[in-house]
């Protein structure tokens, strides 16, 4: 897949918008990080999971809270 985008500027930086769709095939949201690797004059850009990320620790809490919430209730006092 190849684009051609354009970097704009956002307040005294720079940015370079991402679309969705890319966002999507990488596997990326608002407020990931990436690795950006320089190869000669290109930007390598990969995801840096160095754990198991917001969405996926908050999706973990949530069922550990449905499925022992009472206990942990009952632990807490």
């Amino acid at each position: 897949m190849a684009l051609i985008k354009t970097i704009r500027k956002v307040g005294n930086g720079t940015a370079l918008p991402l679309d969705n769709s890319l966002l999507d095939l990488m596997g990326l949201h608002v407020g990931d990080q990436v690795m950006i690797v320089l190869d000669g004059p290109r930007l390598i850009l990969t995801p840096a999971r160095a754990g198991i990320g917001k969405r996926r620790a908050d999706q973990i809490l949530k069922e550990i809270r449905a499925e022992y919430g009472l206990a942990l209730t009952e632990l807490a006092k």
